[in-house]
């Protein structure tokens, strides 16, 4: 058989996979594929994976969860994902589950981010990283439990807000009140002076 389109298909895919160019790497993989299904199968299955491993974390990074998945989860069909790619895909479907409480649940929102916020600050949809969302759920969160006169647990969540920036106006207001009924200042007793005998 002639081996010659199939050959020059392999070599381009390589030449593609060490350049890191991963959209054309996969679409001449997939050509060679279509042309031999056996031509170089371990070789062939190994770029896939790296190809597709790369891919897929290259779109989470840049904000494009959902498709990030999606790749991640097409190269495990060819080998198990490093620690770093199954960690990296476990934080992007907690930051869309997380962003699905936005606004709708406040609470649900500062816990999950919480979690985003110490091991992926940075990731992001696109619009907000983890800890931009995390600052702002934070706040909104203890303005509802300052609403609900849970002081404590208000300047609480202020004081996890804190750690991102400065708290807007309502939310420093209220976390100034939330302190001062929380923690009281103690009075100080008052001691009787005593007198001094004169010689």
């Amino acid at each position: 058989p002639d081996l010659s389109e199939v050959t020059d298909l392999l070599a381009r895919a390589q030449a593609y996979v060490a350049a890191q160019d991963w959209p054309n790497a996969l679409s001449t993989l997939d050509a060679l594929r279509k042309r031999d299904p056996s031509f170089h199968t371990v070789e062939v299955d190994g770029m896939y994976y790296l190809a597709l491993l790369s891919q897929g974390k290259q779109y989470i990074q840049q904000g494009n969860l959902e498709t990030g998945i999606y790749y991640l989860t097409l190269a495990e069909r060819f080998g198990p994902l490093d620690r770093d790619a199954n960690a990296l895909r476990e934080g992007a479907r907690l930051y869309i589950t997380a962003a699905s409480f936005w606004e709708i649940d406040w609470e649900q929102a500062y816990t999950l981010f919480s979690q985003l916020a110490s091991g992926f600050p940075g990731l992001t949809d696109g619009t907000m990283t983890a800890a931009q969302r995390f600052y702002i759920a934070a706040m909104r969160y203890g303005d509802k439990l300052f609403g609900k006169g849970d002081y404590c647990g208000a300047w609480s969540a202020y004081q996890a807000a804190m750690q991102y920036g400065a708290l807007e106006k309502q939310s420093q207001k209220n976390a100034e009140e939330a302190y001062s009924i929380c923690y009281p200042p103690t009075p100080t007793p008052f001691v009787m002076p005593t007198a001094t005998p004169t010689p």
